[in-house]
C-alpha cells in the first residue's frame, strides 16, 4: 500500500503544494507549516489503533521524558509496517521536497511516540549531521490548550532561543513539518492532562 492510498489525495494537487510551499517558506520563526487531515479519516484511526500495540520504551533525562517505540522498520505489526514501507518511498519524498523547496537522500527516521501525563521535551534545535526536514505526525485525541503537550516554536538570537513565538496543538490527524537548522528552537510542553499524546515523528535526510 502507497503513500497515495494513506494520505487525503485532494493535499495532493498541484495547487495545493503550491499553496504549502508559500506558507512553508513564509513562515516565522523558522520555516515550518501543519497540515491538517493529512491522512484518510479511516486510515488515521487504523494506524492509532495499531500504534497502541507497539511497544514503548521509557526515554528520560533533565531534557526530556516520554516513550518512544523501535524504529518502524523493525516492527512485525503489518498495518505499522505498510505505513512505514508507504512513506519510505519516493512518492512521500517528493511531496516533501515539492513543499519544503528541498533535495532529499532517500532515507528517513520513523517512530512513535507517547506523551503521557508530566512528561515534556525541553527546548533544542535538532540540529545533527544529515537531517534536513524534521515531521510529526499528530494521533492525539482531543487535546486543549489547558492540557499542556503543545508544540512551540522559539524565536532566536545569535545562535541561541529568546522567546516563544508560536504554539501548536497536537490535532488529531495533522501534520507538522520544519527545517532543520541551527534555529529551528522548538520544545513539547508538558502534558498536564491525563490523555494520551500519540504522533509518529522522525526526519527526513
Amino acid at each position: 500500500m502507497g503513500f497515495n492510498q494513506w494520505t487525503n489525495e485532494s493535499l495532493l494537487q498541484k495547487e495545493k503544494i503550491n499553496g504549502f510551499r508559500n506558507r512553508f517558506e513564509s513562515a516565522k520563526p523558522f520555516k515550518h507549516i501543519v497540515i491538517k487531515d493529512f491522512f484518510k479519516e479511516e486510515k488515521a484511526r487504523k494506524l492509532l489503533i495499531e500504534l497502541k500495540k507497539e511497544k514503548f520504551i521509557e526515554k528520560e533525562s533533565d531534557l526530556f521524558s516520554f516513550k518512544q517505540t523501535y524504529d518502524f522498520y523493525f516492527t512485525k505489526n503489518k498495518v505499522v509496517k505498510d505505513f512505514h514501507k508507504a512513506f519510505l518511498s519516493w512518492d512521500f519524498f517528493k511531496f516533501i521536497e515539492s513543499v519544503c523547496n528541498v533535495k532529499l537522500e532517500g532515507t528517513l527516521d520513523m517512530a512513535g511516540t507517547l506523551y503521557e501525563s508530566g512528561d515534556f521535551l525541553l527546548c533544542h534545535d535538532d540540529k545533527l549531521e544529515g537531517r534536513k526536514i524534521a515531521y510529526v505526525f499528530y494521533l492525539t485525541k482531543d487535546f486543549e490548550e489547558k492540557d499542556g503537550g503543545n508544540f512551540v516554536l522559539f524565536n532566536s538570537i545569535n545562535g541561541k532561543p529568546k522567546e516563544i513565538a508560536q504554539k501548536h496543538l497536537p490535532l488529531f490527524n495533522h501534520l507538522l513539518l520544519f527545517q532543520v537548522s541551527r534555529k529551528s528552537f522548538h520544545e513539547v510542553e508538558e502534558n498536564l492532562s491525563d490523555k494520551e499524546r500519540y504522533a509518529v515523528s522522525g526526519w527526513l535526510y
